[in-house]
């Protein structure tokens, strides 16, 4: 049996419709995984399936805007049973508000936090208690950030939301790890992605990246999505709780 095969398994990835979402997606489905794509927009959705359906295996669309949290459990039952239940779960949608902490709104804050933690606390635990009542055993990918570990002034919501999600995919790891619901996150560096189109427009900030990072490029999607079909798959039956770094040698150094 090949240990990085993925044949027979479903796989619901949030923020999908784009970046480093669709890159985990097309990567599980190679891996040999039908995928059921989330996103909050219907025709970008469609449009990512369209293009991801050419490896022949069963691409499903759920649109969903995660940022109602608190609908998150009836959305997600009704995704199942049109779908079928997962058997991988990649929290991947998110935002982010720049800008100096003095000049943030409580809605800057709270939006962020609700897209980047809350909702993958919710749909983890919708997960989790699937699994749980159906006695099987499951993969949760949490997308986190080099901002985990690390700061930069003017980001002061999402460090904190993606400083949340390292511990909480340690917590959640811990809780499940005897129901066989193994839970992890990659944390990547910075990456070529529509979130970061304005950085990576700015000549001054496109330099900085380059020079600090030891690899010398922005990371791309791809960097990300292998890594969590690895994470998914039986090659890492022996890994939960971990926040493992793909930022090409960024906090190795300073």
């Amino acid at each position: 049996m090949n240990p990085f095969s993925l044949e027979g398994k479903l796989a619901l990835v949030t923020g999908a419709s784009r970046g480093i979402g669709q890159g985990c997606a097309k990567a599980l489905l190679h891996a040999g995984a039908d995928v059921i794509l989330v996103a909050r927009s219907e025709p970008q959705l469609n449009h990512a399936a369209h293009s991801l359906r050419a490896t022949g295996r069963k691409v499903h669309v759920a649109p969903f805007d995660l940022s109602a949290a608190e609908n998150i459990a009836p959305w997600f039952s009704s995704t199942c049973a049109s779908f079928g239940a997962p058997d991988i779960l990649v929290n991947s949608a998110g935002i982010s508000r720049r800008g100096p902490a003095v000049d943030l709104t409580l809605d800057d804050w709270n939006a962020v936090m609700t897209l980047n933690t809350t909702a993958i606390f919710e749909l983890s635990r919708c997960f989790a208690r699937l699994l749980k009542q159906q006695q099987r055993p499951g993969r949760i990918i949490n997308i986190a950030s080099l901002m985990t570990a690390a700061a930069r002034a003017g980001t002061s919501p999402y460090t904190a939301s993606k400083g949340a999600v390292g511990q909480l995919t340690k917590v959640l790891a811990v809780e499940w790890a005897a129901d066989g619901i193994l839970v992890n996150a990659i944390a990547p560096g910075y990456i070529d992605t529509d979130l970061n189109e304005s950085l990576i427009a700015d000549p001054e900030f496109d330099t900085w990246v380059k020079r600090r990072c030891p690899l010398g490029r922005w990371g791309t999607p791809e960097d990300i999505a292998e890594p969590v079909v690895f994470l998914a798959s039986p090659a890492a039956k022996f890994i939960t709780g971990q926040v493992i770094y793909v930022d090409g040698g960024w906090l190795a150094t300073f």
